[in-house]
């Protein structure tokens, strides 16, 4: 796949899809691919939110929760590009984190927790994160915990990085944690 040599962050401000008056951080980066969300994917977000309606990271009367916000565990748009496009509509690899937005500020697990602080990337033991190791936390002190730290140095490689080894990895770990289902 080619890309154009503008760098990816300057090429996310120029593809700011906003849904809902909240911008749609996968779909901005997935467009810098030419990869686009399925026309299913509202409905499928909505039935998800329908079915975990709050941010698994938050407690559960917090007053600091953001907008909640459907996160793909494996981002889409590495799905459609590594062969696996079904798991974009897959409901277990959806979670739901919270976010925050212009009007509303909240503790952004979204971005803390789902994508170590790079919407480029993801954390992909975001579950078990969001529902143990950092619950409840500020993002104030997410920010500076050691562990997040370490966390953010072995989160996954942006996709236009990824060496074919890393990509063929990936894949692997897709299948092991979740199998294809027979049609």
């Amino acid at each position: 796949m080619m890309y154009d040599d503008t760098d990816v962050a300057e090429r996310l401000v120029r593809r700011e899809p906003v849904h809902l008056n909240r911008i749609d951080h996968g779909a901005r980066v997935a467009a810098v691919f030419g990869i686009h969300r399925s026309p299913h994917w509202t409905e499928v977000a909505r039935e998800h939110l329908a079915r975990q309606p709050r941010c698994v990271c938050c407690r559960p009367k917090s007053s600091d929760q953001g907008i909640p916000q459907v996160h793909h565990i494996f981002p889409f748009h590495y799905c459609i590009a590594l062969g696996q496009p079904d798991l974009e509509l897959d409901e277990r690899n959806l979670v739901t984190l919270c976010g925050s937005s212009r009007e509303h500020v909240g503790e952004n697990h979204h971005l803390w927790i789902g994508h170590l602080d790079n919407f480029q990337t993801s954390n992909l033991s975001v579950v078990r994160d969001a529902k143990k190791v950092f619950f409840d936390m500020p993002a104030t002190e997410f920010k500076t915990d050691p562990l997040c730290v370490r966390r953010a140095k072995r989160r996954l490689v942006p996709l236009e990085l990824m060496s074919d080894e890393q990509k063929v990895a990936l894949v692997e770990t897709m299948d092991r944690r979740m199998p294809r289902r027979a049609r």
